[in-house]
């Protein structure tokens, strides 16, 4: 049965509840910069399972990544100069990139991996609690919209996941920009426009 945790009664038991709950295998529904996200550990083939079923999606559908730090990236994706700058650049913030995946599960990524560091102070914190990536696929039913508020989200989620830090409802944002360092272009335009990605990149 799923607990929830207020997060605006006290944030550092929220944080530590959180990390332990990843810590064990389990999924989480926190706050991000855009919606709700569905945490869980990244690098734990049967944790991303509970995901995909806590979600009612196909088990081979990619899930995005969120990561304290470039290093922690790094541990997961082959960064190419492209991705370097871009994420210099623009992280913390709402900049989606897809590079090269490696040392990750099959049912989390193939043919590239999307991970971004969140522009939530939460979300930050706890990666770098967790100590390594967290899964952040937005927490919806496979086919439905996102979720801000998180009372539609304990009737949704309520009993699917172990844990939900109840944040109230979050002001709805812009997605992210997607960047694939793979194809070299702009995948979905976001908050972050293509006109400063090619600054950033120096493109004509």
């Amino acid at each position: 049965m799923a607990k929830i945790e207020k997060l605006c009664k006290n944030e550092k038991n929220a944080l530590k509840k959180a990390a332990k709950t990843l810590e064990t295998g389990g999924v989480i529904i926190f706050p991000t910069e855009t919606s709700y996200g569905i945490g869980a550990d990244a690098l734990s083939e049967k944790a991303i399972k509970k995901v995909h079923k806590a979600k009612k999606q196909p088990d081979n559908k990619p899930i995005s990544v969120i990561v304290a730090n470039l290093k922690q990236a790094e541990s997961i994706a082959e960064l190419n100069q492209e991705a370097k700058i871009l994420a210099k650049k623009f992280f913390p913030g709402p900049l989606t990139i897809i590079a090269p995946e490696k040392n990750v599960p099959k049912n989390l990524a193939k043919n590239g991996i999307a991970f971004r560091v969140p522009d939530n102070k939460f979300a930050r914190k706890l990666c770098k609690a967790f100590g390594r990536p967290i899964t952040a696929t937005s927490a919806n039913l496979h086919g439905e919209p996102a979720i801000f508020d998180s009372k539609e989200l304990i009737e949704k989620f309520y009993g699917r996941v172990d844990l939900i830090i109840d944040a109230g409802k979050l002001p709805k944002r812009e997605a992210s920009t997607i960047y694939s360092a793979i194809e070299h272009k702009i995948l979905r335009e976001g908050k972050i426009t293509k006109k400063e990605i090619e600054k950033a990149l120096k493109k004509k």
